[in-house]
């Protein structure tokens, strides 16, 4: 299997777990196939994109829930340190690993909300993904299993 692909796989499995959504798969609105880079996933016709460098930003309606997808390199630096960084940006707990080169962390954003955050390594190589939830809403599963790494 793709080792990207895997990852991405990983990533989906964690945040559904994390997330706890019920309603995974609830859509409850047409949804269109969006490509950003070196993915695709679908995006719920009411639900709003922010994308800027590295970092694709879903939006559901009303600013209720979000994910954040980003995919970048840190050339020389570990996947660990790279959640490292990040959670002590955010003031997160400590990354805690569940797979290999797979780590976990949450934080509570400017809004109080609890955050969760998986960095996945992507192989190999320096390249890393990030997913960020904030928030509640049935879609958002849906979203999250629609993620796909594209040629």
């Amino acid at each position: 299997m793709n080792v990207k692909k895997e990852a991405a796989r990983k990533a989906r499995v964690f945040l559904l777990l994390l997330a706890a959504f019920i309603f995974a798969f609830a859509t409850g609105a047409e949804a269109e196939r969006q490509r950003f880079g070196d993915f695709e996933i679908y995006v719920p016709e009411d639900w709003t994109v922010q994308s800027a460098g590295v970092q694709t930003t879903f939006m559901a309606p009303g600013n209720v829930a979000a994910l954040s997808i980003i995919i970048d390199t840190a050339t020389g630096t570990s996947v660990e340190e790279v959640a490292r960084v990040h959670s002590e940006a955010h003031y997160g707990t400590t990354p805690e690993e569940v797979g290999e080169g797979t780590f976990v962390f949450t934080f509570q954003n400017e809004n109080g909300i609890e955050t969760s955050v998986i960095v996945v390594g992507l192989g190999d190589s320096d390249d890393y993904m990030i997913w960020v939830t904030a928030g509640e809403h049935p879609q958002l599963g849906y979203l999250i299993e629609s993620f796909e790494f594209v040629e």
